[in-house]
């Protein structure tokens, strides 16, 4: 990851991930890779260079430096194109209240798509700054991003309830990578029949349950490759049965394979804090490092 060779990856700059807790930011240095996806988490992705055309539904096309994506929207040239921009991605923290502050932001569209972020050239500038500034933490890096992609009179606002149970069942979830509890457990811990949490989960979280459930996996695996273990190691210490197991989920999630995102270049530049270290270290337990 930092330490290969970006030589050969025509990237001025090493792009830089960073992750903080539950919550991630990707910092690009080169053209985006896009690839069709369906996204699986509330993004918001920004133009750290150039601009995004965005084709709505109904009506003519839209360029903008940033854009406002809910969980279930597929990513296509045709939806949203971004293959002209160096591309920034902060993947939102899940259950919290960023989404709909962002969303009371922002112009919107169809499928909770919104653009537009009324102080998008400061969130660019600090987007910017945190992939360049050398040595920087992931605290600091993501500290800086939040000041200026929410704004302070909207912090610790709520604008969405979240119901205790489907909060529960996440954090189950969370906890549970190998040994997942099948869906009649997961609702009678809750006590709700199964069609009933499956819909309330749905609802509040953008995704099915199953979704949810790789997509954790997929962050978990996500850190453990980001500390240099192997993609095999990553896939195991995951709750993936293989590494193609772990292949496929990876692309699904993220659009990219797990061995293009780490393995080829640009490599990344990974900045970590413990509080995500600390998510997997109950994994890593007696592990090397590759």
């Amino acid at each position: 990851m930092a330490n290969n060779n970006n030589a050969t990856s025509q990237c001025l700059r090493t792009p830089r991930l960073v992750i903080l807790g539950r919550e991630a930011a990707f910092l690009g240095t080169c053209l985006s890779r896009q690839e069709v996806y369906r996204t699986t988490q509330e993004l918001m992705l920004v133009c750290l260079h150039g601009e995004m055309v965005i084709q709505p539904g109904a009506g003519n096309s839209i360029v903008t430096r940033s854009c406002l994506v809910p969980p279930g929207v597929l990513l296509d040239q045709t939806r949203i194109d971004t293959r002209k921009a160096v591309m920034g991605l902060c993947f939102l923290q899940p259950f919290s209240q960023d989404y709909p502050a962002l969303a009371s932001l922002m112009v919107p569209l169809e499928e909770g798509i919104c653009y537009r972020h009324p102080d998008e050239d400061d969130l660019i500038r600090a987007m910017t700054r945190a992939r360049n500034q050398p040595g920087i933490s992931a605290g600091t890096a993501v500290k800086r991003i939040r000041q200026a992609l929410i704004p302070e009179r909207l912090r610790g606002l709520t604008f969405r309830e979240f119901d205790p149970r489907v909060l529960a069942v996440a954090r189950r979830i969370r906890t549970s990578l190998h040994n997942a509890p099948p869906l009649a457990r997961l609702a009678r811990e809750v006590d709700l029949s199964e069609s009933r949490l499956e819909k309330l989960f749905k609802e509040q979280a953008g995704l099915p349950i199953t979704q949810y459930r790789v997509r954790y996996r997929v962050f978990i695996s996500t850190i453990i490759m980001a500390l240099g273990y192997s993609v095999t190691e990553a896939a195991l210490l995951a709750g993936f049965s293989n590494s193609a197991h772990l292949s496929r989920c990876y692309r699904q999630v993220n659009g990219l394979t797990p061995s293009s995102t780490f393995l080829s270049p640009p490599y990344l530049d990974s900045v970590i804090d413990e509080s995500a270290i600390e998510l997997v270290n109950p994994l890593l337990e007696g592990q090397p490092v590759a």
